[in-house]
C-alpha cells in the first residue's frame, strides 16, 4: 500500500479522471489540468509567491504548502488563500530570511471535508526554490502577480534604534554553555535555554515521516471545522 505521501504525490494529475462531482455550481471551471506556480529563485529576505489552480470538479476547498527553508529541522505550513479556482499565497520574508540556500515545497489539497485529495510534490522529489543573496534582474514574482517587496534586514536595523521597530529578545545566541550563565544551558539550536518549538517532539526516522505527520494534522484541523 502507498504511503499517504505517495498517494499525494501521484494522485494530482489523476484527479481529472477520479474527481467527485461538486455539489455545488461553480462559475470558474478552473483549468483543464492543475497548475503549480513558484519562482525558482528568489533574494534574501523576499517573499516566495506561490499559485496553484485546480479544476472544479477535484472537489478542492483548501490548498497548504509544506516548506522548509534551507538549515530548518522541521516543515511550517501556509494555507492559501482560495479566489474561485486559484490558490495564492507567500512564504513570508521573515521566513525566507537572511539564509541562502534551497527551500523545498510540498502542496497537499484537501476537500471540504478535510480529506486529502492530491498533493504534489515529495520528498524524493519536491518543488525547489533556491535562495540567493541578490540576482541580476531583482527580487521573483509569477507571471501577472505583485512583485514581491524586500523586509527590512534586522542586521540593519538593531533593537531599541530609534527610528526602528521593536524586536523582541527572546533567547541568547550561544555556541556552549559558557555563554548562557551558570543556570542556562546552550541548547541544540544555538541558543541559550529551551529550545524553539521547531525542535521535533518525536524523532522520526524519516523525512517522509514528518512530512506523513505534518498532513495528518492538517487534515485533522479541517476535519474538526468541518463537523462544527
Amino acid at each position: 500500500m502507498l504511503s499517504m505521501l505517495r498517494y499525494a504525490a501521484v494522485v494530482i494529475p489523476a484527479l481529472l479522471a477520479a474527481a467527485c462531482t461538486p455539489t455545488a455550481v461553480n462559475s470558474d471551471p478552473g483549468p483543464a489540468v492543475p497548475v503549480v506556480e513558484y519562482v525558482r529563485q528568489q533574494e534574501v529576505l523576499t517573499p516566495l509567491p506561490l499559485r496553484v489552480r485546480l479544476p472544479a470538479k477535484t472537489g478542492a476547498e483548501h490548498v497548504v504548502v509544506l516548506f522548509k527553508t534551507w538549515g530548518s529541522r522541521a516543515w511550517s505550513g501556509v494555507e492559501l488563500a482560495r479566489d474561485g479556482q486559484t490558490w495564492s499565497g507567500e512564504v513570508s520574508c521573515r521566513e525566507v530570511s537572511t539564509v541562502t540556500g534551497d527551500t523545498r515545497y510540498f502542496f497537499v489539497v484537501f476537500d471540504a471535508e478535510g480529506t486529502l485529495v492530491g498533493g504534489s510534490g515529495s520528498p524524493d522529489w519536491p518543488h525547489v526554490a533556491t535562495i540567493v543573496g541578490s540576482l541580476p534582474d531583482g527580487a521573483q514574482s509569477l507571471s501577472n502577480g505583485w512583485m514581491p517587496m524586500r523586509c527590512h534586514d534586522p542586521a540593519d536595523c538593531p533593537p531599541d534604534f530609534p527610528g526602528c521597530p521593536a524586536y523582541a529578545f527572546l533567547r541568547r545566541a550561544c555556541r556552549s554553555n559558557r555563554d548562557c550563565g551558570e543556570s542556562i544551558a546552550c541548547a541544540w539550536d544555538g541558543y541559550c535555554g529551551a529550545p524553539s518549538r521547531e525542535a521535533p517532539a518525536v524523532v522520526r526516522e524519516t523525512e517522509e515521516e514528518e512530512l506523513e505527520a505534518a498532513v495528518r494534522s492538517i487534515s485533522r484541523k479541517y476535519r474538526k471545522t468541518a463537523q462544527r
